[in-house]
């Protein structure tokens, strides 16, 4: 069984090891932020992320961070979610959006946003199932392995 929970110190090795397991070329447009795991767990310190867990092994994650700089944008979240490829189509990254949105609400939070390259085809469609609609194309935003590529910015209004 899949259990939800916010992060914990002991979970930081497991989730720096799952970032740097599936960025790529095809759904990040540069280099993985975090270099080591003691600047990961300056960027996600414990209890910043959700995490899926099945058998005491961490399957995935979903972020969060407040919009800045504008106190009129403190309703909005900024998300990310990374899950590792063995439990990708298994329902992890399902459920750890609904424990998210969930949590917002319960935040008072109206608004969830995030983007996406149009080569993670997989990603836009998981986020469109989910409600997830696209608000701006940012055409030809990057270069990456030789194409330009779109970048898609979506949003699902949690009130909806």
């Amino acid at each position: 069984m899949i259990t939800y929970r916010y992060s914990v110190a002991a979970d930081l090795p497991a989730l720096f090891a799952i970032d740097q397991t599936i960025w790529n070329s095809q759904n990040s447009p540069g280099p993985i932020l975090a270099k080591d795991l003691a600047a990961y767990t300056q960027n996600y310190p414990s209890g910043s992320q959700l995490v899926a867990v099945q058998d005491e092994q961490i399957l995935g994650m979903i972020s969060w961070n407040p919009m800045p700089p504008f106190m009129s944008m403190r309703f909005t979240w900024d998300i990310g979610i990374g899950i590792l490829p063995q439990a990708q189509h298994q329902g992890v990254g399902r459920g750890l959006m609904t424990k998210l949105k969930a949590e917002a609400r319960r935040l008072g939070i109206h608004r969830l946003e995030l983007r996406v390259l149009a080569t993670n085809l997989v990603a836009r469609q998981f986020y469109a199932q989910l409600g997830f609609q696209v608000e701006s194309v940012a055409r030809e935003a990057f270069y990456l392995d030789g194409h330009f590529v779109d970048d898609y910015g979506l949003a699902y209004l949690i009130d909806e």
